[in-house]
Parts: structure tokens; C-alpha cells; sequence
């Protein structure tokens, strides 16, 4: 029994190389090349907007920028955010009031010292963030994008294409199956695909639809509560 590690996701920070799909093809090379100071994206929940705050985060660290990732519904905005050169918040509708006035002044230091560049993400539109007002207006100065999802092709053909790389092949009925059957955000096929897997070596069987459709009866088909950090297929 061969059994192969797939790197879907790492501690590290992506590229814009993983970022899936062609639909955001505009941002994404924004986002690579020189633009303005700030940039606001919007999104629905696993649309990608994470992967490409990172990326851009990691674009500005590899040029030995001063540049800071913060995820607002995990880790507190704090006055060290006013020295990145490079700042990308995740999740804004999380800031709490004195973090909103906080970035209020991030905005205005940016803005007036012509200096720094910032990245926000949420997954409503600006006119939409409860937020402090005067915060809002600071967003007027946003390009805003939408990032929009992969559709359900592209889906299969990425996690296809991610097994095949590893000369592992699983039938994309298995995929089109949990897309109809299960959430459909990356992050959460892929911690199906891992859980599967587990539940194939511990059956001793190869990765079917019936074997899928076995686990999900056997109650393996609960949402998951957190993003997979890794997910192991196996070429039986």
C-alpha cells in the first residue's frame, strides 16, 4: 500500500502560483504588480480571499518588505500593524471597536505619509460593513473586487489534477459527489478527501464512491469545524 502526502496546505504562506481559477485573473495581477495604496476584496467564505491576502503578504516578505498578515477573527490588530509597509487584514467585519479606530489611523498615517499599502478582505461589500462611519469613508479610497469562487469544474479539476500530480488517481465522480452532497468550499473537500482516506486505511479498501458513500452513512459526513492542513490519498 503506497501512501502519499498531499501538501494541499502548509504553515507557509501561498503564492499566487496556487491560486485556482481564472475568474479573478484581473486581481491576481494587480495584486502582483505596482498599484495603488489600498485595496479592498470581497468574497464568499472559501472564494479564496485568505490565499490571496497571504500570497500578497509573502510577495512583499520575499522582496524584504516590511509586511504583516493579521486575521481579524483570530489574532488582535495592535499598534505594530502602523509599521508594515505591506498591512492585509482578513476578516474586518471582526475588528472590534478599538481596532476599527486603530485602522482608521492606519488609514489617515498611509494616506497622508503616501507611504505603506493595504489589503483588506471581508465577505460583504464596504456599503454593507457594520462598521464606524468614519471608517467607512476611509473605504471610498479602496479599489474594490470582488473574488469571485471557483465553479464546480474547476473544483474537480484542481483536486484531480492535485492527485494526479502525485500519480494517484481518484475518480472525479467522487468529487462531483461531494460537491452535491457536502460543502463545497476547497478547504472542506479537501478535509473530506483526508478524512476518506483515513477511513479507507482503516477499512483496508481502495478510495470509492461506494466506500464515500459507506463513511457518510456511517456518520463521517459531519461539516467539519476547521480547514484541513494537509489531506493523504492512496494509490491502493
Amino acid at each position: 500500500m503506497n501512501q502519499l502526502i498531499f501538501d494541499f496546505a502548509s504553515h507557509d504562506y501561498p503564492g499566487f502560483d496556487k491560486f485556482l481559477g481564472t475568474e479573478n485573473a484581473e486581481l491576481v495581477y494587480v495584486l502582483q504588480h505596482k498599484h495603488g495604496q489600498f485595496i479592498y476584496v470581497w468574497g464568499e467564505e472559501g472564494a479564496g480571499k485568505s490565499h490571496l491576502l497571504q500570497a500578497w503578504v509573502a510577495q512583499a516578505l520575499d522582496a524584504g518588505r516590511n509586511a504583516l498578515y493579521i486575521d481579524a477573527a483570530a489574532t488582535p490588530l495592535t499598534e505594530a500593524a502602523l509599521d508594515a509597509e505591506y498591512l492585509a487584514i482578513d476578516q474586518i467585519e471582526k475588528l472590534n471597536n478599538e481596532e476599527q479606530a486603530l485602522l482608521f489611523a492606519i488609514f489617515n498615517r498611509f494616506r497622508n505619509s503616501g507611504k505603506g499599502f493595504l489589503l483588506l478582505s471581508s465577505e460583504h461589500t464596504p456599503q454593507q460593513l457594520v462598521i464606524r462611519e468614519d471608517l467607512r469613508t476611509r473605504m471610498a479610497y479602496c479599489l474594490v473586487y470582488e473574488v469571485k469562487p471557483l465553479t464546480d469544474q474547476e473544483k474537480i479539476d484542481a483536486l484531480v489534477s492535485m492527485a494526479a500530480a502525485r500519480q494517484v488517481t481518484i475518480d472525479p465522480e467522487i468529487f462531483e459527489y461531494l460537491l452535491n452532497h457536502w460543502r463545497r468550499d476547497m478547504d472542506s473537500l479537501m478535509q473530506m478527501l483526508d478524512t476518506l482516506d483515513n477511513y479507507a486505511v482503516t477499512m483496508g479498501k481502495r478510495i470509492t464512491l461506494p466506500l464515500l458513500r459507506q463513511l457518510r452513512r456511517a456518520g463521517g459526513g459531519a461539516a467539519p469545524s476547521a480547514p484541513a492542513h494537509r489531506a493523504e490519498l492512496a494509490d491502493r
